[in-house]
């Protein structure tokens, strides 16, 4: 009997331990790879996908001809299925968001701090790993994977809001023109 409700309580939402919480950026998810590919490798990940054209502003700030969404319902991620969105500049691969329920947020900033340490920056917005390309969102909960170029851009936008982030590094992660 304890042993059943053990195994109860770890399916409840942010109850996983850390050391088994995966989050690192799933590998489907190549940063400057275009819709069509992507959409390619997500659809026998997802339980429903569908492909958008943005075309209402505001635009992402890096979109300068087209702007893409893809929407993913069930993608597995840190041991549950989950909804993800990706966003496309100009037929690049740029964000990712994964969002998770509020309950999970304290596992997930737990992962995150093991995997990739302290945050850069606490801001409004959440927790961002300047280093990792990631940030953990207060409202609504989600998890956010950037580019190296989305970053740099987010980096300079902080920077003009008064905060001082780091210079994010340049990364090898599929990063386009």
């Amino acid at each position: 009997m304890l042993r059943l409700c053990a195994i109860l309580l770890s399916l409840l939402p942010g109850s996983q331990p850390v050391g088994t919480m995966d989050i690192a950026k799933p590998e489907p998810f190549a940063f400057g790879s275009p819709v069509a590919e992507v959409r390619q490798r997500l659809a026998p990940l997802c339980t429903s996908l569908q492909v958008r054209v943005v075309t209402a502003p505001p635009l992402a700030p890096l979109a300068r001809i087209s702007q893409h969404r893809i929407d993913c319902e069930g993608f597995p991620y840190a041991g549950r299925p989950r909804k993800v969105e990706l966003v496309f500049q100009d037929n690049q691969l740029d964000l990712v968001w994964i969002t998770f329920p509020a309950q999970e947020k304290d596992a997930f900033l737990r992962a995150f701090n093991a995997r990739y340490g302290r945050p850069s920056l606490q801001v409004g917005f959440g927790s961002v790993y300047l280093a990792a390309g990631a940030a953990v969102r207060n409202v609504p909960t989600r998890v956010m994977f950037a580019s190296p170029r989305q970053a740099r851009a987010m980096a300079t936008t902080l920077r003009a809001a008064g905060e001082t982030p780091p210079t994010p590094s340049p990364s090898k992660q599929g990063e386009t023109r």
